[in-house]
């Protein structure tokens, strides 16, 4: 992938109908947290009545990369399970 393809709105429009939890630590500087809010921003610009937003962005406030981080692992869990009530 090229940088920012994934914000392309055409990138969206082909995955946008899946649903989507995207759990973010605040302090990561790997993937920072401006890239994740730019995807939400994005991916809501694409949204209609017809068409609702299926993306949920968890910062979690005291993390960074790792999913071995205490909030991180946290959010993951209860988004797996969230996703698993649902199907």
């Amino acid at each position: 992938m090229r940088e920012g393809q994934l914000l392309e709105e055409q990138s969206i429009a082909k995955i946008r109908h899946i649903p989507t939890i995207v759990v973010q630590g605040r302090y990561d500087v790997v993937c920072p947290a401006a890239t994740a809010w730019a995807l939400k921003t994005a991916w809501e610009a694409q949204s209609s009545d017809s068409s609702p937003v299926s993306f949920k962005l968890h910062i979690v406030p005291d993390a960074g990369h790792s999913s071995r981080e205490p909030g991180i692992e946290r959010k993951l869990v209860e988004a797996a399970d969230e996703v698993v009530a649902k199907h």
